[in-house]
């Protein structure tokens, strides 16, 4: 059984660093971390070094004047690079502000100058992506990647340091991270979780995914989005994390059989490639306890597929970043159930609410509606953040009430179990990321030949949904590849459309608003 963040806590003081502490004085000579991918080959530290390590890039954070609250942003592959100053940040007290590899310099400025991060540390690869540092005056540089004796180095930053011999002490309502959620308008906003959130988080995920002592956890996801979330709870339990760098679905069906993986979290485009890229003779190690994953719906062929090529080791959860991972859980029966009833409704559905959460199906006047009756998903949740950073109304508006207003449109059937119809934000999901259709919209506006845009999300077997930009030709040009060509020099690749479409003009209501149900339903179909 693993240990109780509560009994481990003094008074209400509790951080994961604490965690990681607490953890290498019981198995100090466990493997902690493997980086798969790092430049000399693969390489492992037990969690006695992992702690070493770890106070001194937190001695080597604090020497640079920050104090605790201050925040420090990663831009990073999985790494040990990546765990280390995430937990580096934390054991000095500070807030660790995650950035997403795959965005721009503009999403980078913004990231940067909204959190008011005082470091940023980094590679050499996302040089070219970083923003003008004399737009940055109050930011320090710090590489992962240089050499060992390179004044801007993370080594030797944490060799000029004296160690931490312990974390620095937060009470468990104090920020720990800032995670970036894309904004409705193009600007993003950092959820704030605190220290409680995490460690709530990490509890669930051992109770629910059921994880054990002796876990091996396959990190082939981002550690800066879902992947992150099983990070703490591996930790927790002495666990040992495999990291790579970036996704190959052949190469991860070969390590969940070279490394004994137990298990991993995806997202359902990430378990489509895993399908598609099984050779016939392949079956699931014994050693695979479970394959979680959520961030967008699942297709239900994929489901089913997934459920008997897996042997029925699937678990979905529901939630969003907001109040990380767990609403609502889809367990291993409730997939076997929908693999051996082609009629049952689960596949379509995100599972049953979890002990401990509140959730209520509402009208636009805050009602409860009946079950079976769709309306917005409101909870409460120990996990719920703080609130955004910097920005009281849309904290006051999101947590109006005291629940979190997730944007989401569902029902409850009566069984309890959860069923997502629809957003009420206007975004698409694709492979796992959020899309929302007005940041691409005021990109494909603002070209030349484009008079007007809409943006919409449609069916797509590996996606989940492809960004799709329906649009109105100023000139009768009609030029989709330049339109394309246009968007990938201003938009993070995920948000460029896969798809253009021309129309003669956009269906509007009488208030003017694009019908984006009627483009929806009439482009589905076609490819």
């Amino acid at each position: 059984m693993f240990p109780s963040l509560i009994a481990m806590a003094d008074g209400d003081q509790i951080t994961a660093a604490q965690v990681l502490w607490d953890a290498a004085r019981r198995h100090p000579d466990r493997p902690c971390l493997t980086d798969l991918d790092d430049a000399v080959g693969a390489t492992t530290s037990t969690y006695a070094q992992l702690v070493e390590r770890v106070a001194a890039v937190a001695g080597g954070l604090l020497g640079l004047g920050l104090e605790p609250g201050d925040r420090v942003a990663l831009l990073l592959h999985n790494s040990h690079a990546y765990v280390q100053a995430y937990l580096g940040a934390t054991a000095g007290g500070l807030v660790a502000v995650p950035l997403n590899v795959r965005l721009t310099p503009a999403d980078y400025l913004h990231m940067l100058t909204d959190s008011g991060s005082r470091v940023l540390v980094t590679t050499s690869e996302f040089s070219d992506r970083l923003p003008d540092p004399s737009r940055l005056p109050g930011l320090t540089i710090v590489y992962a990647d240089a050499r060992d004796d390179a004044d801007c180095g993370l080594t030797a930053l944490a060799a000029r340091a004296e160690p931490l011999a312990r974390p620095v002490a937060r009470a468990d309502g104090d920020p720990a991270s800032l995670m970036y959620t894309s904004g409705t308008t193009g600007s993003p906003k950092a959820v704030v979780l605190s220290h409680r959130s995490w460690l709530r988080i990490a509890e669930t995920a051992v109770r629910v995914l059921g994880l054990g002592d002796d876990e091996v956890t396959l990190h082939v996801a981002p550690l800066t989005h879902g992947a992150g979330f099983l990070l703490l709870p591996t930790l927790l339990l002495g666990g040992h994390s495999l990291l790579c760098h970036s996704y190959d679905a052949g190469r991860a069906l070969r390590l969940l059989t070279e490394h004994g993986v137990t298990g991993m979290f995806m997202v359902p485009s990430m378990i489509r490639m895993l399908l598609d890229a099984r050779p016939p003779d392949w079956t699931v190690p014994a050693s695979l306890r479970r394959l979680y994953y959520a961030g967008s719906p699942i297709d239900p062929e994929t489901m089913r597929e997934a459920t008997e090529v897996f042997a029925g080791r699937l678990i979905q959860s529901f939630a969003q970043m907001e109040s990380p991972m767990f609403f609502t859980v889809l367990d291993q029966k409730d997939h076997l159930h929908a693999l051996g009833n082609l009629d049952s409704p689960l596949v379509r559905s995100a599972g049953r609410v979890l002990p401990g959460v509140e959730l209520r199906i509402v009208d636009d006047a805050g009602a409860t509606l009946p079950d079976g009756a769709a309306g917005e998903i409101v909870a409460r949740a120990p996990q719920t953040m703080n609130g955004y950073w910097g920005r009281p109304a849309d904290t006051a508006r999101t947590m109006a009430g005291g629940w979190l207003h997730t944007g989401d449109i569902g029902y409850l059937d009566g069984d309890g179990y959860l069923y997502i119809v629809d957003r009420k934000k206007d975004m698409i999901v694709t492979g796992g990321s959020n899309v929302y259709a007005r940041e691409v919209e005021d990109v494909l506006v603002d070209l030349p030949g484009v008079k007007d845009a809409a943006v919409i999300g449609l069916p797509h077997r590996i996606w989940g949904e492809a960004v799709t930009a329906v649009l109105v030709s100023a000139n009768d040009s009609r030029d989709s590849d330049a339109v394309l060509a246009a968007c990938r020099t201003r938009l993070a690749g995920y948000r460029v459309p896969k798809r253009v479409v021309w129309v003669e003009s956009l269906p509007r209501n009488a208030y003017g608003k694009v019908l984006k149900r009627q483009l929806r339903e009439q482009f589905s179909g076609s490819g």
